[in-house]
């Protein structure tokens, strides 16, 4: 069984968020085996999923992920362990989990996961990017032995306070992935969220940022972009595109991120005012898109 604050049961939106939070929500121990993980068994574990069958695996759960985009989160992961960043790895929008595995399995000793989802709850799904399950979700967690340490929201993400998602998270996230609501509004709400939750050196990783078939989501990273505060740590900018995702980060560590993910691009360009590294397309995004 995972250690999990069960907020998909217990939290039904985020006005309670904090105070279930507080409460600690309903724990269920977690196994010794899980318990007895460690960082460098969690890192290996990531690279273990570039083997075909690990690779086969992980593509019968239901959702998108490319593949290739394991060796560009392990080279973010490895210039945060040279940089000494933590924090808690987390993503907005985990559907059955596909995407989720991955980060969680790069996780240090004592850090956390979070996932955000509407799961159930579809009211809050405005443009049906994805139909959520909690049990799913649980069930592909435990399948990956990734399960200790996770806690779940269950709640509309754009309504969710910076406050709450950093109690879910036991402190500030280094590494989260944004797949929520693909309208403009919501992603523009989703980054605001990732920024004021992020850890210093934290990176966000936006889902269809150059999609066609969801404009809503450049268009909300641009006006993200273009009119967030200007405080450093209030405004998240491309630092790489690729694999159907844009890299982001606050201005300090720009050319740092840029620099890791160099020797896997293909050249540079311009996005959105910014030099970013440009990555392969990637399979998922050329052939399938969301069809």
């Amino acid at each position: 069984m995972c250690f999990l604050i069960a907020f998909s049961s217990a939290v039904r939106g985020p006005s309670d968020a904090g105070r279930r939070i507080a409460a600690a929500g309903r724990l269920r121990s977690a196994s010794a085996a899980a318990a007895s993980h460690v960082a460098d068994a969690r890192f290996a574990a990531l690279l273990a999923l570039d083997s075909a069958g690990m690779v086969a695996r992980i593509e019968t759960v239901p959702g998108f992920f490319e593949p290739a985009l394991l060796p560009v989160l392990a080279a973010l992961d490895a210039r945060q362990r040279d940089l000494d960043v933590r924090g808690a790895v987390g993503e907005i929008g985990v559907y059955h989990g596909r995407s989720f595995v991955p980060l969680a399995l790069l996780r240090r000793e004592g850090e956390a996961a979070v996932a955000v989802d509407c799961f159930e709850e579809q009211q809050h799904n405005r443009d049906e990017s994805g139909c959520g399950n909690e049990a799913a979700f649980n069930a592909t967690l435990e399948r990956f032995c990734c399960a200790h340490d996770v806690v779940s929201v269950a709640c509309d993400s754009t309504q969710l306070a910076p406050a709450d998602l950093l109690a879910a998270a036991r402190g500030p996230i280094r590494l989260l992935s944004v797949d929520g609501s693909h309208t403009e509004e919501a992603v523009l709400a989703d980054l605001s969220l990732a920024a004021a939750a992020l850890a210093g050196g934290g990176v966000v990783i936006l889902d269809d940022a150059v999609n066609a078939d969801w404009p809503g989501v450049v268009s909300g990273l641009a006006r993200h972009v273009f009119e967030a505060g200007e405080g450093e740590d209030q405004r998240l900018l491309p630092f790489a595109l690729g694999y159907n995702k844009a890299f982001l980060c606050t201005a300090r560590w720009q050319a740092v991120y840029g620099e890791a993910l160099a020797p896997l691009g293909r050249k540079r360009a311009r996005f959105l005012g910014h030099d970013c590294a440009v990555l392969p397309l990637g399979w998922i995004a050329a052939h399938f898109a969301n069809d």
